[in-house]
């Protein structure tokens, strides 16, 4: 049974004070380029003082690939200032820091230097990313892993959810190529295995410098569509992945216990990941609200991220008298470090 109070240890080396995470969120706060700003790095010193690990959300790889407007880029030399006063702010405060590395390919919000989204199939509204420009895709994350590694940050996660691109290319929903990255299972799920591949390289470059680096994964365990993502498909990515060695699994769900719909079993999601791998750590989020749902937890799940219940109390998993997000001392915005914007798209979720 898992105690998320007490110290975890990641696979890396890496040691984190407990298994409470602050989960990616895009803040929007970032300048227009995607530089870091202060308020990004006020925004994380202040959700950053109880958890074990802080995993700053959404920074685009490639221009190409932004995920919002206001999102963090790491895309290029030039953000790597920025990107290392932002890891310092996180470790003052005790946590750990890892950076996820995302590219929203057919979902991308453009500035004026493109005009089309990039994905792995041509559609009416997208363009199919060549064979070539695929491998530079690969190296921009490899790249942008190097960034992170260099501003200091403790590792990176590649998002794999969500509907950005390594999932467009996981899907038969949105990838119909008839190369080596389309077709069969197998051949869809080559992209992701060749990011993680050359993202590893990275850490083991930093394990030769005798310096600790996760690398983990984000994933959407199965779609709705029919003809989507189904279950086992993802199960059987996630064997390749523990066979690379990544240090941890994160799954992005609706809430933390919901069940299959694409199994052969109706069994909660994170338990069939848990049964099926055993050995390597899960990350679970959505729902987490009250002590219960930690000791359900307790024996599914390695660490637990949370969003919504740390923005707006970013002491609780040191003060569990009361459910997340009930009776929490008011605090303004600015305070709590939330963008106008953000904090609107917030106040339109269900239950906030």
């Amino acid at each position: 049974m898992i105690n998320f109070d007490q110290p975890q240890t990641l696979r890396c080396g890496l040691t984190l004070r407990n298994g409470f995470v602050l989960a990616p969120l895009d803040l929007r706060l970032a300048l227009f380029d995607g530089t870091v700003s202060r308020n990004d790095e006020w925004f994380h010193q202040q959700h950053t003082r109880t958890v074990g690990l802080d995993i700053v959300g959404s920074a685009y790889v490639s221009d190409c690939g932004r995920t919002c407007s206001g999102a963090i880029s790491v895309a290029h030399d030039t953000m790597i200032t920025g990107l290392h006063q932002l890891a310092q702010r996180i470790h003052r405060q005790g946590a750990k820091a890892i950076l996820q590395l995302s590219h929203a390919g057919v979902r991308a919000q453009l500035d004026s230097r493109y005009r089309t989204p990039v994905g792995p199939s041509a559609t009416k509204t997208t363009v199919a990313l060549t064979t070539y420009e695929v491998e530079q895709t690969i190296n921009a994350f490899g790249h942008a892993a190097e960034r992170a590694y260099q501003a200091g940050f403790d590792g990176v996660e590649v998002q794999g959810a969500n509907r950005f691109l390594l999932q467009q290319f996981t899907s038969s929903l949105t990838n119909h190529r008839n190369d080596a990255f389309g077709g069969s299972l197998a051949r869809r799920l080559t992209f992701p295995v060749r990011v993680v591949q050359r993202v590893q390289q990275v850490a083991e470059m930093a394990q030769r410098h005798h310096r600790s680096f996760a690398v983990g994964y984000r994933l959407s365990p199965e779609e709705r569509q029919a003809g989507g993502l189904r279950l086992i498909d993802t199960v059987v990515l996630a064997h390749l992945l523990e066979g690379l060695n990544v240090d941890y699994l994160s799954l992005s769900l609706h809430n933390y216990h919901q069940p299959a719909i694409t199994g052969t079993q109706t069994l909660p999601v994170v338990q069939v990941f848990r049964q099926q791998l055993p050995h390597l750590p899960v990350m679970v989020a959505g729902g987490v609200r009250t002590q219960a749902d930690l000791e359900t937890l307790a024996g599914e799940a390695a660490f637990v991220a949370m969003g919504s219940p740390l923005i707006f109390e970013p002491d609780w998993p040191s003060d569990r008298r009361r459910p997340a997000g009930k009776g929490a001392t008011c605090q303004s915005p600015e305070q709590l470090g939330l963008s106008p914007l953000f904090l609107k798209q917030l106040l339109g979720m269900k239950g906030l």
